[in-house]
């Protein structure tokens, strides 16, 4: 099934540079993965030298990046988007790595309804049921389901370095990449088994990305 026709209300597309994936200069995922991954991205990051913030906690960047969707930041709904974006996070962390329950949580379940919907052209499509917000919610589910269905969800994955953990895509022919940068990211862990191995101290994790 097709996700959506182009004619459906309040969701656009994202204008380059504004969105989640821009900050961490990551390579982006194909087709509506994107957004998932972009939504991802507005997380707030554990990193050497201070966190980077959560764009959906504060109103002017929340209002910017739900612009790009053309969405107006003062929608209702903001709160459940941060709670599937949780969510959806936790899911690629215990898919790639395994259940983790040391902080106690479960894994959330999030519903949404969509409607079903026959094209004069035959095509039957799922269409986001909302508008503003929790349409951006639903088309955000939709393409993880599309992409499931693909095969292509095990490609989107969070970075393994605890002080990085940003979405990226995976375009490794076997699928077996784990960090978001093997330059930066890849080099830490290794130098790290490296000094472990010798007996020496773990260098400072970083992200290898600009302040």
């Amino acid at each position: 099934m097709e996700k959506r026709g182009k004619g459906d209300p309040d969701i656009g597309a994202a204008h380059p540079g504004s969105d989640g994936n821009d900050r961490f200069g990551v390579a982006v995922a194909p087709g509506e993965l994107r957004i998932v991954q972009d939504l991802l991205n507005t997380a707030s990051i554990r990193r050497a030298g201070g966190d980077v913030p959560d764009l959906l906690d504060a109103p002017d960047t929340a209002a910017r990046w739900l612009d790009a969707y053309g969405i107006a930041g003062d929608s209702p709904g903001l709160s459940d988007l941060r709670t599937l974006r949780d969510a959806i996070r936790r899911s690629l962390v215990e898919r790639d790595r395994g259940p983790d329950r040391d902080d106690g949580a479960s894994p959330a379940a999030v519903e949404s309804v969509v409607r079903v919907r026959l094209e004069a052209d035959g095509i039957v499509r799922l269409v986001p049921g909302s508008v503003g917000v929790p349409a951006l919610g639903q088309r955000v589910l939709l393409a993880i389901y599309d992409a499931q269905l693909a095969g292509t969800w095990r490609r989107l994955k969070l970075c393994r370095n605890p002080l990085c953990a940003v979405a990226f895509w995976d375009s490794s022919r076997n699928t077996s990449g784990v960090w978001h940068d093997v330059r930066t990211c890849g080099n830490v862990a290794n130098l790290r088994k490296s000094r472990a191995r010798r007996g020496r101290p773990d260098p400072t994790p970083t992200t290898g990305r600009p302040d």
